[in-house]
């Protein structure tokens, strides 16, 4: 009995001491207490349910730096409940004691229908991280859920020096840890321009592993909307939507759907701003899952996938099998005094017919990347003179998909924005800033609303503490965000 006994000791101490020796040598868990690195790390947030489409959004929740505890507001009459039509939960302000419109439906109920209630709360101003419907909500305590908690790896930088672009988590002063994305390595000189990071001078253009896990998603036409806004789409006569998808027939001719709502650099996450207005954003990608056919006759049949950065359109239009047209890769920067079009031939690119297939172009740090099924198919580097296109764009970034002498079905479209880095702060703002040996620099991925090196400078090699790799939790059933980190 008492040789059991002591196995189970020794082997608790052992378990013990491993894991005191893990934790001080090799990992460590961190969790976020601010939003400064969202949308994919959250601090304190409340899930919030769109009216217009159902969609949770997170929206970061602020708290004392000191005690992490949250800033509620005061007393309101509250009504909580959910839409008859759409199942979509709400919480609202109570105007009185009689009927109210439902948010979501738009219909008159009655209060008897819902809870009224009188409560400490939080009043949130949200935009839908999808549909972009603005709404007003109210928060309480309960409502709160905390910060991710993440592993970090804090021997991997005793071997090794820090790539660009790795999330880090460093000591900045004596009292606290940060946690941002590296940026600016020793002895070079930073600058953010147009949304943009610029190394020594030149556009520093991410690898597509690293642009992979950086692209925020800002639609989906799989998801219903319930009309509360206009719709995110136009299209010609021959297009049909319905469930999400399109069917068209544009046998004997040329027709198109256009996605034209705004896009800018506004965070669902932020309920407010830290600096400057939201800016028009440039890089975006698109991703259309499709079925398409023709007849034998077609001499042209071709879909065509198009990114307009005003007064530039990126076009990439791929035939179908029949079709005796190339795969081009156009660029159309034609303006009222001049024409400027140059054409790239893809060889031994085409559409199969019937056929499900996944295309994607993207439009970053001044490249246009074209994927087919997942794959990267082509790649080409802007001329020095596209870098100002799409700076400044009043009506958006308009993307469309063209059919040209064939018909189908599209059956999804989803589109991405990449990250885009604001000027606020001290340093990296109207100027470049240079680095001394030994010394990094680094921004949250939530520009608009993160304190980093735009407002601190650049900090030591030796204040680095390790590499982030892994968001443990939560990992609920009802509420999993672990995976890891992008």
């Amino acid at each position: 009995m008492w040789r059991s006994f002591r196995e189970i000791i020794e082997a608790i101490t052992v378990a013990l001491l491993l894991a005191l020796l893990i934790r001080h040598f090799v990992l460590e868990s961190y969790e976020f207490p601010t939003g400064s690195m969202a949308p994919y790390l959250h601090g304190l947030n409340a899930q919030i349910s769109c009216p217009n489409c159902a969609t949770k959004t997170p929206v970061g929740i602020s708290s004392d730096s000191l005690t992490n505890k949250v800033r509620m507001g005061e007393k309101y009459r509250l009504l909580e409940g959910t839409c008859n039509k759409t199942g979509t939960p709400f919480k609202i302000r109570a105007g009185g004691n009689k009927d109210f419109i439902c948010p979501s439906c738009k219909e008159t109920r009655s209060v008897s229908t819902v809870t009224l209630r009188t409560a400490v709360a939080l009043p949130l101003q949200v935009t839908c991280r999808l549909c972009t419907f603005p709404y007003e909500t109210l928060v309480e305590p309960a409502d709160v859920l905390g910060g991710n908690k993440i592993l970090v790896d804090k021997f991997e930088y005793d071997l090794d020096n820090p790539d660009r672009w790795d999330v880090i988590v460093f000591r900045f002063n004596s009292q606290r840890n940060y946690i941002k994305r590296l940026v600016g390595l020793p002895g070079e000189t930073v600058e953010i321009k147009h949304g943009d990071v610029w190394i020594n001078g030149k556009l520093e253009v991410k690898p597509p592993k690293v642009q992979a896990g950086l692209w925020i998603p800002i639609h989906d036409s799989r998801v219903e909307e319930y009309g509360l806004i206009p719709s995110a789409w136009e299209q010609t006569p021959n297009w049909t939507r319905s469930e999400g998808e399109w069917a068209f027939n544009e046998l004997e001719g040329t027709g198109e759907i256009s996605y034209v709502r705004p896009i800018d650099n506004f965070y669902g996450y932020n309920a407010s701003y830290r600096g400057s207005p939201p800016a028009p954003i440039r890089d975006l990608k698109m991703e259309v899952q499709l079925r398409v056919s023709t007849d034998s006759s077609a001499n042209n049949a071709a879909i065509s996938l198009e990114i307009e950065n005003s007064p530039s359109i990126y076009r990439w239009r791929i035939p179908i099998s029949k079709s005796s047209e190339k795969c081009t890769l156009t660029i159309d920067s034609t303006t009222e005094n001049k024409a400027d079009i140059t054409e790239k031939e893809i060889e031994g690119l085409i559409l199969s017919q019937d056929a499900q297939t996944k295309l994607e172009i993207a439009v970053v740090d001044r490249q246009i990347r074209l994927y087919k099924d997942g794959s990267l198919v082509y790649e080409y580097a802007l001329p020095e003179s596209e870098y100002d296109s799409g700076i400044s764009s009043p009506k958006g970034q308009p993307l469309r998909i063209r059919a040209t002498k064939c018909g189908g079905y599209v059956e999804s479209v989803r589109i991405f924005r990449d990250l885009h880095w604001t000027k606020n702060g001290n340093y990296a703002t109207t100027e470049e800033f240079k680095l001394d040996e030994d010394r990094y620099f680094v921004l949250g991925d939530n520009s608009p609303s993160s304190l980093d090196s735009r407002y601190w400078g650049s900090f030591s090699r030796t204040n680095l503490l390790g590499k982030g790799f892994l968001i443990f939790w939560p990992a609920l059933p009802w509420r999993n965000e672990s995976g890891f980190i992008r």
